[in-house]
């Protein structure tokens, strides 16, 4: 694997925002990953955030593959 896979490793198997080139942001358990950064999502929503009203709304996608070229950016979610 890559020099670069170990943060993903870091990130199995907790709650992670992944930030797509789209703009969209997902929130899902990472269970997997590959070489080229592909991730396996469980219990995937992605969030919609109106930041005037500070409100947001998640739609239930469930278990997902993302392709690794469209990510941007993903991060821990803070379980609180």
């Amino acid at each position: 694997l890559p020099h670069w896979a170990s943060n993903l490793e870091g990130s199995l198997d907790k709650k992670l925002l992944v930030v797509l080139r789209d703009g969209r942001k997902l929130v899902g358990w990472l269970r997997s990953f590959d070489q080229f950064a592909n991730l396996l999502l469980e219990q995937t929503v992605e969030r919609h955030i109106l930041h005037k009203e500070r409100v947001y709304a998640d739609v239930h996608l469930g278990t997902m593959i993302v392709r690794g070229e469209n990510v941007c950016l993903f991060g821990e979610v803070d379980p609180e």
